[in-house]
C-alpha cells in the first residue's frame, strides 16, 4: 500500500517487528541492543504469545562439525536446489549455537550427546538426528537451556529478555497488522497499518521493519491453495493466520518453499479430531492407538497407512522416500472389544493418554452398523478389517509390513468402535524468501528496502525437515535482522495525527499492583508453567486453604487447561499441596503447586498459623 501526501501517521518507531515469538522477540531484541526504538506487534492476546517456540519441544539444532552439517543439510534438502549463501550463514549459526546461549542468555547450554545423565527426562539417543542414514548427520546435536523439553524452557528465556528492555520496546498485543506501506517513488517500507481494538493505526518507521509472523496454519485457504488440503489440525499457535505472506506479497516479495509443512502425531501425521478453531493434541508414545486390533481407515474405509510407522515429523517412508500420508478429511481410528479395553485398563490406572478419547467415541454392535454411523461404505470396511485379520494370523502385512508383533486379530462377535482422527500441522515453512542479511526478496531477486523476515515465515527448509531447524532459524535470523535493521539511516521525519501513547501490554498485564487482596488472602506466582507465569490468590487462615484462585495463567489448551481447572479444587479438599500430577500435566502440576506454596508461604511469615 502507498503512502500519500494525506496519509495521518498515529506514531512512529525507529523499528517495528510483527510477531512476537521466538524469532520477532529475538529481533526485536537485538534491534534494541543496536539503539532502536522498537514496536513489537502480536495478534495473540496476552498469554498466548509465543507462536510456535512457545509449543516446541525447546530443542535448538546445533552441530559441532562445519562441513559434515553441510552435507547432512545438503542431503535434507536434496533434490532441490538451496540458496548457498543464506545456507553458509545457518549452518555457521549451527556450530556456534554453544556461544550464542553463553553469550546472549547467560548459560551454558545443556548438550544433548555430552550432557545427557541416567534419569534425565530426556531419552538416551545414540543418533540425535532425524536421517542417521545421510552423510554427516553424527555432527547432529541439540542444544537446549535445560535438560527438559516441552515446558517452554527457552521460550521464557527469550521473553524474559523482552521484559528486560521495556524502556526499548513497546508490545501490543491482540493486535494485527494488516498492511505494509510503501513510499510511492522509492517502494521502500516506510510504515505498518495495524488493527487494534477495531481501530486502525498508521505507524511510520525510520528504519525498517521485520516479518516474523510465522506461518499459515490456521487459515484453510492458503492450505487449499498451496498444499492441496482441506484442514489441517494445529499443534501449535492458533494465531499463524498467513498474515506475513499477504503482507509481503502486496509489496513484491518473492515467496518459496511453500508447499513444504511439517506435522507430528499420535499415528503418523495424524491426531484425535477436534472441533473447529481447537488445537490437535500431540501425543508421543501411544502405543495402544498403534498396537493391537486397531487399524487406521481413510474417507472410503480402507486402510492408508502403516500405523506402527516410525516416522520423522509426520514423514513415513513410501516407495523409496520419506513423505507425509496424505490429509483425508474423514480419517479413522478402528477397533474391536479387546483394544477398548486397553483404553478401559489406561483410564483405571490414571494414565489416559487423551481425556476425552470415551466421549468421542462411536460404538456399534457389527461393522456394517458402524461403518453406517461413520458414513463409510461397509463393504469396503468388512473387506478392509478381514484383509487384516488375514495378515494378523499369518504373521506378514502384505499392504504395507506393519510389524506382526503389533498385529491382533479384530474378534467380530462383539462390539466395535472408531474415534475419528485429523490430519495435523506443526507449522508451514512457506513465504518472503530472504538473502543472507535477512532482507526480503522481491520477483527480480532483489531486496525490498528496509524489509527483512525471519523465523518460519519463510522458512530455509525446502524439503525433509530436521527437528529443531526452525528455532535455530528464530535465533539466527531473528538476531540477524535485528541487528541489520536497526543499523540503516532514518527516513525522513513525518508529522504525527491524534499520536497513541505509548503501549506494553507485557508489563501492564505482568503487574500484580491492581489485584484485590481481603482478608487472610495472598498472592503466589510460579515462572515454572508453560511460557511463563502462573498467578494463584489463596485464602489461608487456621492451617486451612479455603480457596485457590488461579488469575493468570500461559498453560497450554487442553491437558493444561483441564490441571488448570481440576488441582486447585483438590488442594482445598485435601488441605494440602501434595496432590497426584494431572497425567501429561507434570508442568502445569508443578507451577500451580509452587504458586500456592509461595502464597501459602507469605501467609506464614505473616504470622498465620
Amino acid at each position: 500500500m502507498k503512502v500519500t501526501e494525506n496519509t495521518k501517521w498515529n506514531g512512529d518507531y525507529d523499528v517495528i517487528v510483527l510477531g512476537f515469538g521466538g524469532a520477532g522477540a529475538t529481533a526485536a531484541r537485538f534491534a534494541a541492543d543496536n539503539g532502536a526504538q522498537v514496536l513489537l506487534v502480536e495478534a495473540a492476546p496476552y498469554g498466548h504469545e509465543g507462536g510456535n517456540t512457545r509449543y516446541s519441544a525447546q530443542h535448538v539444532a546445533m552441530a559441532h562439525d562445519r562441513q559434515q552439517i553441510s552435507d547432512y543439510y545438503h542431503e535434507l534438502a536434496a533434490p532441490f536446489a538451496v540458496d548457498e549463501k543464506t545456507m553458509d550463514v545457518y549452518l555457521d549459526g549451527f556450530v556456534e549455537m554453544p556461544k550464542y546461549f553463553k553469550r546472549y542468555f547467560g548459560l551454558n547450554p545443556f548438550i544433548w550427546s555430552k550432557d545427557f545423565q541416567p534419569g534425565d527426562h530426556l531419552a538416551n539417543k545414540k543418533q540425535l538426528c532425524e536421517y542417521p542414514e545421510y552423510q554427516g548427520a553424527t555432527t547432529f546435536d541439540f542444544a537446549l537451556v535445560h535438560n527438559r523439553d516441552f515446558d517452554a524452557g527457552l521460550w521464557k528465556v527469550i521473553r524474559q529478555k523482552i521484559l528486560q528492555r521495556k524502556d526499548q520496546i513497546d508490545i501490543w498485543l491482540n493486535s494485527r497488522a494488516t498492511k505494509l506501506l510503501q513510499d510511492p517513488v522509492t517502494d521502500e517500507i516506510t510504515g505498518v497499518v495495524i488493527k487494534r481494538q477495531e481501530k486502525q493505526y498508521y505507524i511510520h518507521v525510520k528504519k525498517g521493519v521485520v516479518l516474523a509472523t510465522g506461518g499459515f496454519e490456521n487459515n484453510d485457504k492458503m492450505q487449499q491453495d498451496y498444499l492441496h488440503i482441506t484442514h489441517l489440525t494445529p499443534l501449535g499457535t492458533l494465531y499463524n493466520k498467513g498474515d506475513g505472506i499477504k503482507m509481503a506479497g502486496e509489496v513484491g516479495a518473492r515467496m518459496w518453499h511453500m508447499s513444504n509443512y511439517e506435522s507430528l502425531g499420535i499415528v503418523p501425521s495424524y491426531v484425535i479430531a477436534e472441533e473447529a478453531g481447537q488445537r490437535g493434541r500431540q501425543i508421543s508414545g501411544w502405543q495402544n492407538v498403534k498396537s493391537g486390533s486397531i487399524i487406521a481407515v481413510a474417507d472410503d474405509g480402507s486402510r492408508f497407512m502403516r500405523e506402527d510407522a516410525k516416522f520423522r515429523h509426520g514423514h513415513i517412508f513410501q516407495h523409496g522416500d520419506y513423505l507425509l500420508p496424505h490429509a483425508y478429511d474423514h480419517a479413522w481410528l478402528v477397533f474391536d472389544e479387546q483394544q477398548y479395553q486397553k483404553f478401559v485398563q489406561e483410564q483405571k490406572a490414571g494414565n489416559l493418554k487423551y481425556q476425552n478419547f470415551f466421549d468421542k467415541l462411536i460404538k456399534a454392535n457389527s461393522v456394517a452398523a458402524l461403518a453406517d454411523k461413520m458414513k463409510l461404505p461397509a463393504d469396503t470396511l468388512t473387506t478392509t478389517i478381514a484383509r487384516f485379520n488375514q495378515f494378523a494370523d499369518s504373521g506378514r502385512d502384505l499392504e504395507f509390513e506393519r510389524a506382526p508383533e503389533t498385529m491382533s486379530s479384530f474378534d467380530l462377535n462383539d462390539a466395535v468402535y472408531a474415534i475419528k482422527l485429523a490430519p495435523a500441522v506443526l507449522n508451514t515453512q512457506g513465504g518472503p524468501q530472504h538473502d543472507e542479511q535477512a532482507r526480503v526478496l522481491n520477483n527480480a531477486d532483489q531486496p525490498i528496502k528496509r524489509l527483512y523476515s525471519a523465523g518460519e515465515l519463510g522458512g530455509i527448509c525446502a524439503n525433509r525437515y530436521q527437528g529443531g531447524g526452525n528455532l535455530a532459524e528464530c535465533l539466527i535470523f531473528g538476531k540477524i535482522a535485528g541487528e541489520n535493521v536497526a543499523q540503516l539511516s532514518d527516513t525522513a521525519e513525518v508529522e504525527l495525527t491524534n499520536q497513541v501513547p505509548r503501549i506494553n501490554d507485557l508489563v501492564d498485564n505482568e503487574s500484580e499492583s491492581k489485584i484485590e487482596l481481603k482478608a487472610n488472602q495472598y498472592l503466589g506466582s510460579s515462572e515454572a508453567g508453560i511460557g511463563g507465569k502462573v498467578l494463584v490468590r489463596v485464602t489461608y487462615q487456621d492451617q486451612t486453604i479455603s480457596n485457590v484462585e488461579v488469575l493468570e495463567n500461559h498453560e497450554t489448551e487442553g491437558i493444561g487447561a483441564v490441571a488448570i481447572k481440576q488441582l486447585p479444587q483438590q488442594i482445598i479438599d485435601q488441605n494440602s499441596t501434595d496432590v497426584d500430577a494431572i497425567s501429561g500435566a507434570t508442568t502445569t502440576t508443578k507451577a500451580l503447586v509452587e504458586a500456592v506454596n509461595q502464597a501459602i508461604g507469605k501467609a506464614k511469615n505473616k504470622g498465620e498459623k
